[in-house]
């Protein structure tokens, strides 16, 4: 199938780690030209390197997405680097888990900071940029807990909810410039952060590290988790010219591991 996504400028934020890293070499691996963003330097060139191995141009962008000039710098450093924007992919976040009793207000809000309202911020300094595509496409990664609820979720919730609960109204908005808008909800994912959690687990659990991993691989249907190389080929497709039609979307990719129906 062709994507028609050759060429085109893509912003991922937070793109130097994790599922934003695999979401921008798959935008590299089709040939279009990626900039990542994100607060540490060293991480985001390490990760430029990797993406220019495609043969794309490539940008780095240092921005703290916590406040609404990061988010403005993020998206003009795109279209300096690439003279246009085509692409808006929201993935920066923040690890806050806990409990309403125990959490102060700025870290109960820090994921509607971090998360949503970053996503919203960088949405509205991409939009000029993104008329003048005439097809531009915003991809936002959201959550598992916007839609099933777990000990310690409430922060990660209210912000992947939130979030879903903009996409579907900024579709709307955006829909008469052809412009799409949608929101990806994947479930805890195998990345770099995967050690931690298991062996928090088994601390908590009184387990050894195998059991707690085979506790986390039980959840999943497919039989494993869930990676970041499962995540990128649906992004891309949203992003493509085959998804014109798609929009103000909530899609799971979570190996069928929220147990509930959405329609």
């Amino acid at each position: 199938m062709e994507l028609g996504l050759k060429d085109k400028a893509v912003l991922v934020t937070g793109g130097n780690r994790g599922i934003g890293l695999g979401i921008a070499l798959a935008f590299a691996a089709e040939g279009a030209h990626v900039a990542i963003c994100g607060r540490n330097e060293a991480v985001l060139e390490q990760a430029r390197a990797a993406i220019a191995g495609h043969g794309v141009r490539t940008a780095a962008i240092v921005a703290d997405l916590f406040t609404p000039e990061g988010c403005e710098r993020a998206v003009s450093g795109t279209v300096d680097a690439f003279g246009h924007l085509d692409v808006l992919v929201n993935n920066a976040s923040t690890n806050v888990s806990g409990h309403l009793e125990t959490l102060s207000d700025d870290k109960l809000m820090e994921r509607l900071m971090g998360k949503t309202l970053a996503s919203m911020r960088c949405a509205r300094a991409a939009l000029p940029h993104l008329r003048i595509s005439g097809r531009g496409r915003i991809i936002c990664i959201g959550g598992s807990s916007a839609r099933l609820p777990e000990k310690g979720s409430l922060p990660s919730g209210l912000g992947n909810s939130a979030l879903a609960n903009f996409v579907k109204h900024f579709s709307i908005d955006a829909a008469p410039d052809g412009i799409t808008v949608n929101v990806l909800h994947p479930p805890f994912t195998k990345t770099e952060r995967h050690p931690d959690r298991v062996a928090a687990i088994a601390r908590e659990r009184g387990v050894s590290l195998e059991e707690a991993e085979a506790s986390i691989i039980a959840r999943f249907p497919i039989g494993r988790m869930v990676e970041p190389d499962d995540i990128a080929p649906l992004v891309l497709f949203l992003a493509s010219t085959q998804a014109a039609a798609i929009t103000g979307q909530a899609i799971a990719v979570d190996g069928g591991a929220i147990p509930s129906v959405a329609y």
